[in-house]
């Protein structure tokens, strides 16, 4: 770290203090601010996880077919029929 915007005289110790003293700060305002942040736990519903997986599966189905994997192709779109199914039951049932 020979020059970062005109600080020449760091080396790499008090640069990693001074960022560990940063982040320490910057945690302690957060939780000062929102409350405690550690660990995130934050509540999923049916259709959060059913987006989530949809999104998994959409991944894995085209990693299989860059791999010609056709077999598990299918099985893969039949999963992803199916959870694009229960979504639109929920919106059905939401409506």
């Amino acid at each position: 770290m020979d020059n970062i915007d005109g600080i020449d005289s760091w080396n790499e110790e008090k640069f990693d203090k001074y960022i560990d003293q940063l982040t320490e700060l910057v945690f302690k305002r957060l939780i000062e601010r929102y409350g405690p942040i550690y660990p995130l736990n934050f509540g999923q519903d049916k259709e959060e996880i059913l987006v989530g997986e949809l999104a998994r599966l959409n991944t894995v189905l085209s990693m299989l077919e860059d791999r010609e994997e056709y077999e598990k192709c299918l099985i893969i779109k039949n999963r992803i029929r199916n959870i694009e199914a229960t979504l639109k039951n929920l919106d059905n049932d939401e409506d």
